[in-house]
Formats: structure tokens, sequence, C-alpha cells
């Protein structure tokens, strides 16, 4: 009897240690994953990433907008989202010792870098790498630290490697324009297809004022509740994707054809954008009666400001495109 006392004593103790390892252990990754959310991401001021081709993308809060690499604005829909992944990252469970070493060599093989700024100054800086076996968690790491992690998001069934893209295209807005109506000074339109159908629209007082282009000379009859809708539809416009999909050759020979339409807007400060919209050939689709189509009835490309070569939408864009015509009474 004295021993089975001694027994349960000692198994008491062991039980008793485990439990204490057990919940130090356990502790230990609370505190460490502390470190992977952001709290308050309303503090968060620049975010830079960089991952192991050196490819950059740095992300700094301005007064009503992201900026992107110093130049462009940022898609404020992927910014949203990485800032709301960064608020609610949470650990699924710590690496296995016996997968640490594999997980290590990928890691350091592909993964990118997030150095994350709040209020100026650098607040933390982890590892986030490629998706489990599973495709149901994402690899991450704080930098300095041993310990790598499986990290997930409880809304998301998957891995958020996406969310922490390096491509430079990916995060610059997609907006083509977003003019408000006191913004507008004048409007050029050039029907390529019908030249006698290409308009000017000036801006005078509180109304635009339509003239025929190139000759400029005024419309008598201008319709300017027409002309205000015109202005107006000058909002929201964005483009559907970078032309990335087409070789080279072919870009440029779409470029070398002549547009469809080409669009200036000058606005009240007198900057200055210029686009051009192309004809997007179908390329092999066939109608309802399995007849082959000449051009797509859904998308054109675009160039925009002679920079960016990109895909515009009829459902968009189509009421922009006015005839001289439709703004005369």
């Amino acid at each position: 009897m004295k021993k089975i006392i001694q027994y349960g004593i000692l198994a008491a103790v062991v039980i008793a240690g485990i439990y204490f390892i057990a919940s130090y252990s356990k502790s230990t990754i609370k505190q460490e994953l502390r470190d992977f959310p952001v709290e308050d991401t309303s503090t968060v001021d620049k975010v830079f990433l960089v991952d192991k081709a050196n490819n950059t993308i740095l992300l700094e809060r301005k007064e009503t907008y992201w900026q992107l690499n110093g130049e462009f604005e940022a898609r404020a829909d992927l910014v949203n989202l990485l800032l709301r992944t960064m608020n609610r990252i949470e650990i699924k469970a710590p690496v296995s010792n016996a997968a640490q070493a594999a997980v290590f060599k990928r890691l350091a093989v592909r993964s990118t870098k997030v150095e994350i700024y709040q209020k100026g100054k650098l607040s933390k800086v982890y590892y986030v790498g490629g998706p489990t076996q599973d495709s149901h968690g994402t690899h991450m790491i704080m930098e300095n630290s041993t310990k790598p992690f499986i990290i997930e998001m409880e809304e998301l069934r998957g891995y958020l490697s996406t969310r922490y893209s390096t491509s430079e295209l990916e995060w610059k807005t997609q907006r083509v324009f977003n003019y408000g109506y006191n913004e507008v000074s004048e409007v050029i339109f050039e029907n390529h297809l019908n030249e006698n159908e290409s308009f000017c629209l000036q801006k005078e007082g509180a109304n635009f004022i339509i003239y025929s282009y190139p000759a400029m000379d005024r419309m008598a009859l201008t319709d300017t509740l027409t002309a205000k809708k015109y202005i107006g539809s000058l909002k929201n416009k964005n483009f559907s994707k970078y032309v990335d999909d087409i070789p080279a050759p072919w870009q440029d020979s779409i470029l070398a054809s002549q547009p469809m339409y080409s669009i200036t807007i000058i606005d009240t400060e007198s900057n200055e954008k210029y686009y051009k919209l192309y004809t997007k050939p179908a390329w092999g689709k066939l109608d309802s009666f399995g007849e082959e189509i000449d051009s797509d009835h859904d998308h054109f490309f675009m160039l925009l400001d002679n920079k960016d070569f990109v895909y515009g939408q009829y459902y968009v864009f189509g009421t922009l495109f006015k005839d001289l015509k439709d703004f005369t009474r």
C-alpha cells in the first residue's frame, strides 16, 4: 500500500512537471505569435516588401491614397487587403521539429521579407514563405527567430503568400481616370472611325460648350445637359488588366495600327492626359451562329499616356464613345 502511495505521488509530480513544461512552451509560442499581427493598422504608414530576386514593393501612406515605389498610385483594394491580412493573421501551429530543416531551406530559397513601419518607425519584420502541403496555411518566421510557424487567417481557407506580392504591375492602380465635374477643363474626343464626328468639350463658366474637331467650329445648338452627363461619366473608369499575355511583336503591331479613338483630357490645373483605344481582334471567337468574329465585342486595347498598354471593357467605357451629333439638339 505504501509503495502504491509513493508511485501515485511520483506520477503526480511527473504529470505536474509535464503540464508545467507544456504550459511554458505554449506561453512561449503565444509570446512569439503576438509579434506577427498588427493590432492597429491605422498607424501603419509604410510597408516594404522584397523577395529573393530583389523585386521590391514600397507602399507609403499619403493624405488621400497609397503611393507605390515613390512614383505610382497603388491599388486601394490590394493595400486594404494587405492591411487586413497583417491584422488578422494568427498561428495555426508551430512547424514540427522534424519538418523545420525543410521549411528553413524553402524559406532561404523562396520567401518575401516584410518590413512594417508604424508612425515612421520600423515595428515588425518577418518573412513570408510558401504554402503548407495541404495549402491551408503559410510558413512564416519573425526576423532573428529560430522558430517558424504555420500562419492562417480564420476566414480564409488557403495560403497568404499572394497577398505579399512583389509584382509592381499587380500593385499599380487600374484607374484610367477619375475626374470630378469641376476638375475638367477640356476633353478632346477623336473618332478615327469617322473623323466628322470628332468633338471638343470646353468649359465656359458653369457649362461645357461643344466644338467640332479639329476645325473647332462652335456648335450653335449645344445640348449642355448631355455635355454635363459626359463630363460626369469621367469618373471611376478602370481598366481590366495589363497586356502581358501577348507576344511583344503582336503588341508592337497593334500599337502601329490606326486606333479607334483618341481621348485627351486637360484638367483645371492644365495637366494633360492622352489615351489611345484600339480594336482587339477576336482571335478565333465565334458568334452564336458559329461564324468567326472579326473583333472582340467585350474588350479593347488602351495605351495610357503613351506608357501602359492595358485591356479596357466596352461596358465600362462605352458612355464615352459619343459622336458630335449627340451633343447638338
